[in-house]
């Protein structure tokens, strides 16, 4: 079987020592600055001119810096120009958002430890005994390489970046940005239609579901009472500095929980379906209403579903996305009858005699949908041991008209 060529990113711990952490963030203090002080140039420039200036004309006032100032040969070359590179995507993606009819402002400076990491783009770095990972401008620091780049199925071609990243409760982390060859697996022929939504957390054509987990919803309490603890500490004092620590520990425990179980569910799905059926939410659109926006944002549909297509790209399965128009929990799974379902009605009930789960009935409707779409794709059934995903927009929607 032959190799295929992806992106793939790696994410590994540092322990640096006290004198590499105040260098890191020496550094990330640098680059904030410059970022600050290129981006009001850059901003400057449009008004006045309407023009934008590009990354080459960024990297020019980056040199001219260094030569007035010192300091700023601190950092390695690379680390700045990257500087100049984000400020440049982030205007490009203003232009995006301002193209598409969205209200776009100017990117925003960043406060004191609100630059989070630093990028070596493909030298400044290289790995002693998979121990150690030596960086220019910082030293030897010890890392937990958990992983290889290469193993049985995967073979490394090269790396591109190697991001430095400080975490809010102090952590530091090394994500490395690689091209791999990856030996795709052999797809399943079986299909499965999914349908999130706030009750249970998915269900599936197969008529299983998947209970919400929950996760912020249950710290929610313990995070309220260190919030209200940290509101009374005397600013800038180590008491606040220490209470602030707890929140943050408490918000990365919970995301943490989160993607550990979006990643082993995902990789579930993307290793058993060939097909997997699910519906492109708006998701964006939903958290604007607050009566829904924690239960949405707790849920994290869009990290599974990104993960989802990222796992499946690599499996080798298809995922179609319904339109999310499509009336997935109004119709009929088994005539294809269409009648209203509002939110209090859990069971849907139709003429042709069908009685079923308003969720796993929608699942099914996605799952129809896909295969009647995906015609030409040949050897996919209905059938499988698990499955989830699909239409919870409607159900948000009726729940932002109450």
């Amino acid at each position: 079987m032959m190799y295929m060529e992806r992106k793939q990113m790696f994410k590994f711990r540092l322990y640096p020592n006290a004198e590499q952490k105040r260098t890191i963030d020496i550094h990330l203090e640098i680059c904030r600055r410059i970022y600050n002080e290129l981006l009001g140039i850059k901003i400057e420039t449009y008004n006045h001119t309407g023009k934008s200036l590009g990354k080459y004309d960024l990297n020019d006032c980056l040199t001219q810096f260094k030569t007035e100032r010192k300091n700023l040969k601190i950092i390695h070359s690379q680390v700045g120009q990257n500087v100049s590179d984000r400020i440049y995507k982030a205007f490009y993606n203003m232009f995006a958002r301002i193209k598409r009819g969205e209200k776009a402002g100017f990117p925003r400076f960043k406060g004191k430890n609100r630059y989070k990491s630093i990028t070596y783009t493909q030298s400044g770095f290289k790995f002693f005994n998979d121990k150690k990972l030596s960086v220019s401008k910082i030293g030897d620091i010890n890392i937990k390489k958990h992983r290889d780049f290469s193993e049985k199925n995967r073979k490394l071609i090269k790396i591109k970046t190697m991001l430095i990243q400080k975490t809010p409760t102090g952590k530091y982390y090394a994500v490395f940005s690689c091209v791999v060859d990856v030996k795709p697996r052999k797809a399943s022929n079986k299909s499965i239609g999914i349908d999130v939504g706030l009750k249970s957390f998915l269900a599936t054509s197969e008529g299983t579901t998947i209970e919400h987990p929950k996760y912020y919803r249950k710290a929610e309490d313990k995070l309220a009472m260190h919030q209200r603890r940290l509101s009374r500490k005397k600013k800038r004092s180590n008491n606040r500095l220490k209470a602030k620590q707890k929140v943050a520990l408490l918000h990365e425990k919970t995301a943490n929980q989160r993607m550990d179980f979006i990643h082993k569910l995902s990789c579930d799905f993307a290793k058993n379906y060939g097909l997997i059926a699910i519906e492109d939410l708006a998701v964006k659109n939903m958290v604007k209403n607050h009566n829904l926006s924690k239960s949405i944002n707790d849920s994290g549909w869009s990290l599974f579903a990104n993960q989802l297509l990222y796992k499946a790209e690599n499996a080798g399965c298809v995922v179609h996305k319904s339109d999310r128009f499509f009336p997935s929990t109004q119709l009929c799974s088994a005539c294809g009858n269409r009648q209203d379902m509002p939110l209090e009605k859990r069971t849907y009930k139709c003429s042709c005699g069908l009685v079923m789960d308003r969720d796993i009935n929608a699942s099914k409707n996605l799952l129809n949908d896909a295969l009647k779409n995906t015609a030409g794709t040949a050897g996919f059934n209905a059938c499988g041991d698990d499955g989830v995903l699909s239409s919870l927009k409607q159900e948000a929607t009726q729940l932002v008209g109450r």
